[in-house]
């Protein structure tokens, strides 16, 4: 089993202020992402706290994206996790295109953004 974890961490995001505090807007976007970018989504769960930031994950297949909001500080942390082998096996590139396409839509001053490796070829 092989899976690539990437993970952003978006500052002073110059996205509308909706976005980071309320869910369906978000959440109707991010699919629309996803789904431009080739992966077919099965699910999701996005809910507004009542002080404001945004938590949800969108299921794909072979795929998950996670998410939560920081709408005082203009912020957001995205996790995508992909499977690189099996049925539902996805190219690297194809992840990381995903990634960049979502990071973009939150236009954020700047990202921290890591990748990880995870499982083998066994």
């Amino acid at each position: 089993m092989r899976a690539l974890h990437l993970t952003a961490d978006l500052y002073r995001c110059r996205c509308a202020a909706g976005w980071l505090s309320t869910a369906e807007p978000l959440r109707s976007a991010l699919r629309q992402v996803a789904e431009a970018g080739g992966f077919e989504t099965h699910g999701e769960l996005f809910c507004t706290e009542s002080d404001g930031p945004v938590s949800g994950v969108l299921l794909m297949r072979g795929a998950r994206l996670d998410l939560r909001t920081a709408p005082a500080a203009r912020g957001a942390l995205l996790d995508l996790q992909i499977a690189l082998d099996g049925e539902d096996e996805h190219s690297a590139a194809q992840a990381r295109a995903l990634m960049e396409a979502l990071v973009a839509r939150f236009a954020p001053e700047w990202t921290e953004q890591r990748s990880l490796d995870r499982g083998d070829e066994a």
